[in-house]
């Protein structure tokens, strides 16, 4: 009897939540595309299949962006609806308390929050490197990166190598104002400047500079300097390709790789708030699906809150709240005046205690 009820269950949630996602993904599609899409389609006279293309690589971020809200809606749909027939209390009366009640849709919710974290790593970071790319050459119609001049490059690469250069062109292979680092420990150990550098097919050859090796607790103390003409680098193991990509946003990359990134960042000494604050981001917005069903099943749980209208309206307002409150700590977190993970967890934080509170005060 209590898996059949589940079931039940589960399956007005679940074909709540499919028509909300759908419903919010389209809303969102043709309010973009009539505020921008059609703009970029007018200004660079594109035609409608590559836009068609752009959108569709679009499609990823909509959704993802769209789930909170789907569960939100679906759940108090989904209980509202049993709380307006009376079946709710029917359950109640049989000896199910609301905890019980909302059990498999508290259970499905974890699951596909978990399913859209794993979306996000898989499939959002390649659509959006897509999307931007198809933008820039096919809508925009801005050169190939290959014929760009890239400036202020900073490139790691394997065993503490990081290459620094003023410019790189990326069709001769060539950098110039190269300073080569070698960091172990937050410290540089060696170090290697040069007036030019460039790729032939043994590897990187710095040209016309020097080089040092550091020891003691100052960088200042060195065992050996050297001045070259020319000095074969078969230590750095960066690419042209590496050279020439132009800086990916976070949202472009997969966890461990940004996290990767954040490291070699710290090694250089450079701020990584932004990117800290994205890389929990890609955690806690998922989770955030599962928070807002807390939120939902006490909410709809009460006949007098459980008007399909109704319903609808506590879901914008609290939506809005929560997307507020992301907004607030991804700013505090991006200028370092809150601790990225703190920043990144603000909306989840508050309503994960909003929601134990109701659900702790929710009849049952």
């Amino acid at each position: 009897m209590i898996r059949i009820l589940d079931r039940y269950i589960a399956k007005r949630f679940l074909l709540a939540l499919m028509a909300t996602i759908v419903s919010f993904t389209v809303i969102v599609f043709v309010v973009d595309f009539v505020e921008r899409g059609w703009r970029l389609t007018q200004r660079y006279d594109v035609p409608l299949h590559v836009m068609a293309i752009y959108y569709a690589n679009y499609l990823p971020f909509y959704v993802i962006l769209a789930f909170p809200v789907a569960m939100l809606v679906s759940t108090l749909f989904a209980i509202g609806a049993l709380a307006k027939n009376r079946e709710l209390d029917v359950m109640k009366a049989s000896g199910q308390s609301l905890y019980r009640i909302a059990a498999p849709i508290l259970i499905a919710a974890f699951v596909i929050s978990v399913g859209i974290m794993f979306f996000g790593e898989f499939v959002l970071t390649k659509t959006e490197r897509r999307k931007d790319e198809i933008k820039s050459t096919l809508i925009e119609k801005k050169p190939q990166v290959s014929k760009l001049t890239r400036h202020d490059i900073k490139v790691p690469g394997r065993d503490g190598w990081i290459i620094i250069g003023d410019s790189y062109d990326v069709t001769e292979g060539i950098a110039l104002g190269v300073r080569v680092h070698r960091i172990l420990n937050n410290k540089i150990v060696k170090t290697f400047t040069a007036q030019k550098m460039i790729y032939s097919d043994s590897g990187w050859v710095l040209i016309d500079g020097s080089g040092q090796e550091f020891v003691g607790p100052r960088e200042d103390i060195s065992t050996e300097f050297v001045k070259f003409d020319t000095l074969w680098a078969p230590f750095l193991s960066q690419t042209r390709a590496m050279l020439a990509e132009l800086p990916i946003p976070p949202r472009q990359i997969n966890f461990l790789d940004l996290l990767r990134r954040i490291r070699q960042e710290k090694e250089l000494g450079l701020e990584v708030f932004k990117d800290q604050v994205e890389l929990y981001l890609k955690i806690t917005f998922p989770f955030a699906s599962f928070i807002l069903v807390l939120i939902g099943a006490p909410l709809a749980a009460n006949p007098r809150r459980s008007g399909p209208s109704v319903g609808f309206g506590i879901s914008i307002i609290i939506s809005f709240i929560f997307f507020v409150l992301i907004r607030i700590g991804q700013s505090l977190g991006n200028a370092g005046m809150l601790p990225p993970l703190l920043a990144a967890s603000l909306g989840d934080i508050v309503f994960l205690l909003v929601g134990a509170v109701l659900m702790y005060k929710a009849r049952k």
